[in-house]
């Protein structure tokens, strides 16, 4: 778990919607707005659909996340799931 930690410590650190999108993610929000819906409540203030379109795209390029049938994502690496499901 370490390991991960530090290898998304800079990620995690570009924006608090990387971690907020995995987290959703790994709680079972799948679809892009339960994804922005969940985001949007924790946050408790609106969310524009091109942020959060822009952060999926870039976890997507860093094959952290892989889009699934029918417009859902999912986090690729089980041990971190696990560590965004806890959170």
């Amino acid at each position: 778990m370490q390991l991960v930690n530090d290898e998304l410590r800079s990620l995690l650190g570009r924006s608090t919607y990387y971690g907020l999108v995995l987290e959703a993610i790994a709680r079972g929000k799948k679809r892009f707005n339960e994804i922005r819906e969940y985001i949007t409540l924790r946050l408790n203030k609106y969310v524009a659909p091109g942020e959060i379109e822009r952060v999926l795209n870039n976890l997507m390029k860093m094959n952290i996340i892989s889009r699934v049938s029918h417009g859902e994502y999912e986090i690729v690496d089980p041990i971190v799931r696990m560590k965004f499901s806890q959170v």
